[in-house]
């Protein structure tokens, strides 16, 4: 991430490495990409996405559902995001 890229490139890097701390079970770095993913690309949805997961990798439920309805405003008729929405609610519901 060392050379200069676009804004539009430089969101998608960290996309993808929050995508790589999440399967490497490491919600807080992920988190903190997915993060700086939403900062520099804020009305794509695969950024909250990727942050809602990284919450959710954490058992932060609550703000888990907020980075999904964002993502799910930005793009209603996406059904990952929808999915994963529901699925974040449960879990909220069921960590009570």
């Amino acid at each position: 991430m060392e050379f200069d890229p676009s804004p539009d490139d430089f969101a998608t890097m960290l996309a993808n490495r929050s995508l790589c701390w999440l399967r490497a079970g490491n919600g807080r770095t992920a988190l903190s990409d997915a993060t700086m993913c939403r900062s520099a690309r804020p009305h794509w949805p695969k950024a909250c996405y990727r942050q809602g997961a990284a919450f959710m990798l954490m058992k932060e439920y609550e703000k888990a559902c907020e980075a999904f309805a964002d993502g799910l405003k930005l793009d209603p008729t996406n059904g990952e995001i929808a999915k994963a929405l529901r699925e974040a609610r449960e879990a909220a519901k069921n960590a009570c």
